[in-house]
């Protein structure tokens, strides 16, 4: 994850994610809390960070977004962890 402008820049590495899923009119929401490695080292402020990955109803995703403690955050999400996330959602049959 990194804030914006790429600062506090570091990959988080999941070893736990715990999935719910919101279907709301045209979009399909999918919110995702998570453990971390040992190894994973969280900047002071991102104190409780989980996901929002939104797709549209043919399953094609229109945006991930990281929260923290619930609501929208000013951290982004690398590609690697992108990629993490979208394979476990495919991998669960989520979408």
């Amino acid at each position: 994850m990194y804030k914006y402008g790429f600062q506090n820049y570091f990959e988080a590495n999941f070893t736990a994610l715990y999935p719910e899923v919101v279907k709301s009119g045209h979009w399909i929401n999918v919110y995702l809390t998570f453990e971390f490695s040992k190894d994973t080292m969280l900047p002071a402020d991102l104190t409780d960070p989980s996901a929002l990955v939104v797709f549209d109803l043919e399953g094609e995703v229109q945006d991930f977004i990281v929260h923290d403690e619930g609501v929208d955050s000013e951290y982004k999400f690398t590609d690697t962890e992108k990629k993490k996330l979208l394979d476990f959602i495919t991998q669960q049959n989520l979408i």
